[in-house]
């Protein structure tokens, strides 16, 4: 009996043992995440800045200097002489439309142009015109130094059609006449600065005047002007 009792006794130890080695702390592993921030970087993209296809030039101009053909006119057994200076205003206003290449434009043009007076020598004036010349032009941009003003050479050939021509006055009397159409040009220099240009040209108006009771004669019309012009892109 006393057996039986110290085997149990020695069971019930053993289970109890066992019991507390199957009780084991449950081990928790924990691992803190950290999300770094994400820089998200704006990417700007510049506008591209084409080149214009060409530009509309309006210009306005004053004759500074300018002369005309001069002439003897034979009355009566008497010479009248015509003089070639002039006096008074001279100007034009003119389009001009070009295509625009590196450091070339090339274009067509119109302009009015109102020639100068004649200055009376010895009682003897007249003769005057004007003239809408019909031209091609052209410009070389000579700026190969980025500078903020653009130097140009400029030359222009075209036709030019004559009209309103002055009779002819001398002491003799006044007397009409006719003038003709003939070749028209000029060439110079200039400067562009953004859309404003000043330029000065030397040109010419060719024709002949036919005096009633006279010759016809050359009545060419050259004259230095300065002129102001303003542009307008073509993109």
């Amino acid at each position: 009996m006393k057996k039986l009792t110290l085997l149990a006794c020695s069971l019930f130890a053993f289970a109890a043992v066992a019991q507390a080695k199957e009780v084991v702390a449950p081990v928790t592993s924990s691992k803190e995440v950290v999300n770094e921030p994400v820089v998200i970087e704006e990417v700007v993209v510049a506008p591209v800045v084409e080149n214009p296809w060409g530009f509309i030039n309006l210009r306005a101009g004053w004759d500074f200097w300018g002369e005309y053909g001069n002439y003897t006119h034979r009355h009566s057994n008497r010479d009248y002489d015509l003089p070639k200076k002039t006096k008074d205003f001279g100007g034009e206003l003119a389009v001009e439309a070009y295509k625009s290449w590196d450091h070339l434009d090339l274009g067509l043009g119109v302009a009015y142009q109102h020639h100068m007076k004649r200055k009376s020598a010895d009682g003897v004036s007249g003769a005057e015109y004007q003239s809408v010349p019909l031209y091609v032009t052209g410009r070389y941009d000579i700026n190969y130094w980025d500078w903020s003003a653009t130097p140009y050479l400029k030359a222009n050939v075209g036709y030019s059609f004559n009209f309103d021509s002055k009779s002819l006055n001398t002491p003799a009397g006044d007397f009409g006449t006719k003038v003709d159409d003939g070749l028209y040009w000029a060439a110079g220099v200039g400067v562009q600065y953004e859309d404003f240009n000043v330029d000065v040209l030397y040109g010419a108006n060719y024709a002949k005047t036919k005096v009633d009771g006279g010759d016809k004669f050359d009545n060419d019309y050259e004259r230095v002007t300065l002129s102001v012009g303003y542009r307008f892109n073509i993109w």
